[in-house]
């Protein structure tokens, strides 16, 4: 798929693709395992101002953060009367020539597994007496849904983190997979998201993608070049934790993608203007799409599109842009095993 489609896309499919204060703070902890990434490299990082760490044990929990109380929704299309959230078709490229798949279709057993071993492996330092280590969430069709809150939302310079695992195979459709997705576009672009894409030409190739909207009529894409990610055998998932981190200078005009703690890409004079409407979403993408309440023309997408496949934890939000250091200390600390 070309570059000048892929910025056509917001276009052609209403825009779809175009596509927290130190750790001492008194921070209410409970129902939380305190563990040494978490409090001593996210909530230590004094520009958080959001962060989700995704450890539930139940579905009818919230989705808890810890800065803002921004909590979130497990949201499991199977559990959503059929008349409000239909489970999603697969859209396609308007282009009979292009095999690529804009959104795979959401799976017949949809899932969201809370309460699952921690892909995070400095984050299993317990506090004395607790007998439960962190844990994460893996989703395949379902999503947290965020409301939109202003708390969390940085106006200028931000970075945006979250670890995953990456659990689709090699024979799942060339498919965008959203990590996150912050973003507006209403005539115009605003806000952010991570998200995987299918390297053109490439079986089983996938680069990491940053998006951002700069106020435009479509939005600014940052591939990763220097590190894609290759899926095994069709019956193997790559199963390997990433660690990703998407920044932005207001200063410089500078937009930044780092993956597992390195400068991937990097791209100047790029504006931002901030998500002012719509609600994050983690796990599915196009949170600003109409949703979904019926079967729809396969042509005439309807939201949530993009569904991810595998494991999130950490998501968090700070509103400065991390320099290289801190980034390369979190994905350090989030890498070095500890002793419980």
């Amino acid at each position: 798929m070309s570059a000048s489609l892929i910025v056509l896309i917001p276009v052609i499919l209403l825009g779809i693709v175009g596509l927290f204060c130190f750790a001492g703070c008194g921070y209410d902890y409970s129902g939380y395992r305190a563990a040494a990434y978490t409090s001593e490299t996210i909530l230590a990082t004094g520009s958080i101002i959001a962060y989700w760490p995704l450890k539930e044990a139940k579905d009818t929990e919230p989705a808890v953060e810890l800065i803002s109380k921004s909590n979130g929704s497990y949201i499991d299309p199977k559990t959503v009367e059929v008349d409000t959230l239909y489970p999603w078709p697969e859209y396609k490229i308007p282009d009979g020539s292009n095999p690529d798949v804009l959104s795979a279709a959401a799976p017949d057993d949809i899932k969201i597994t809370l309460g699952q071993p921690s892909i995070v492996v400095g984050d299993v330092a317990l506090l004395p007496g607790d007998p439960v280590p962190p844990a994460c969430v893996v989703v395949n069709g379902a999503y947290v849904d965020v409301p939109w809150n202003d708390k969390f939302i940085p106006k200028k310079s931000f970075t945006v983190e979250a670890w995953v695992r990456v659990d689709w195979t090699k024979t799942a459709p060339h498919a965008f997979r959203f990590v996150l997705d912050m973003r507006e576009f209403n005539p115009t672009t605003a806000g952010f998201a991570l998200c995987a894409k299918a390297v053109d030409d490439q079986d089983g190739v996938y680069a990491w993608r940053g998006i951002v909207g700069d106020g435009s009529t479509a939005f600014v894409i940052l591939d990763s070049i220097e590190a894609p990610f290759k899926l095994k055998s069709p019956i193997e998932a790559e199963g390997t934790t990433h660690y990703l981190a998407l920044t932005y200078d207001a200063d410089s005009k500078t937009l930044t993608l780092f993956v597992n703690g390195v400068q991937n890409v990097q791209a100047s004079s790029v504006g931002y203007a901030p998500n002012m409407t719509q609600p994050l979403w983690i796990g599915a993408g196009a949170p600003y799409i109409t949703p979904r309440t019926q079967p729809t023309d396969p042509m005439n997408p309807t939201s949530p599109l993009f569904p991810f496949v595998g494991a999130i934890q950490d998501v968090a939000i700070y509103n400065a842009a991390l320099d290289a250091t801190t980034i390369l200390q979190h994905f350090n600390d989030g890498s070095l095993k500890l002793d419980a």
